[in-house]
């Protein structure tokens, strides 16, 4: 997956933009709901249009597929799937076989086709329409779910968010699900908060 995090071309991020930096594939399409803490979620993926961009800003495929409001409907249903079970695995708890069952039947698609490029180092993916990208975003999920790394599987530490990463540092100690995101606004606000304490009005 490509890292794309950031401003695209020349403008400041929105809420809408989505995110993709320190994330798998998987739960960076988790993160298509962000606010998931709050009394408002926010949805990125409001339009059928907004999921065919994720499609293509995810590296998962280089040309927009065409997407229906089922498509739409298909999709956010395996992104609480992936969300469900990103928690149960950050609780160490027994994955639901609902859950299991609809990633299975996404997994199922054919998945896109990588091809690589002719300079040797960069590889795009071709797959036929938005099932090929989600039959992709379950087929990650599913290897982690069988690797080793699925015992690293935390839950943000930003309450706001709540969205699951892997946490691959050697230490184990990662909080956030991007220090660059959730990590800076959490200090920020703790930041803020220190400024107003009593003692730092007096001095």
């Amino acid at each position: 997956m490509d890292d794309k995090e950031g401003p695209r071309e020349g403008r400041q991020r929105g809420k809408a933009d989505f995110r993709f930096e320190d994330a798998r594939l998987c739960f960076a399409f988790a993160g298509t709901l962000a606010d998931r803490g709050t009394d408002t979620p926010f949805e990125r993926l409001a339009r059928p249009e907004d999921l065919s961009r994720w499609a293509v800003e995810s590296g998962c495929t280089v040309t927009p597929p065409t997407c229906t409001e089922a498509d739409l409907d298909r999709a956010r249903r395996l992104r609480e799937a992936i969300q469900r079970t990103g928690r149960s695995l950050a609780d160490a708890d027994p994955l639901s076989l609902e859950d299991i069952a609809l990633v299975n039947r996404a997994a199922a698609e054919p998945a896109p086709v990588p091809e690589l490029a002719p300079d040797t180092a960069t590889v795009r993916w071709h797959g036929d329409g938005v099932a090929a990208v989600l039959s992709m975003v379950a087929r990650d999920l599913i290897a982690l779910c069988a690797s080793d790394h699925r015992t690293r599987v935390r839950v943000c530490g930003n309450p706001d968010c709540g969205v699951p990463f892997v946490d691959t540092s050697r230490a184990g100690a990662r909080r956030w699900c991007s220090m660059k995101t959730c990590g800076a606004l959490v200090k920020k606000r703790a930041y803020r908060a220190r400024l107003h304490t009593p003692a730092d009005a007096a001095r």
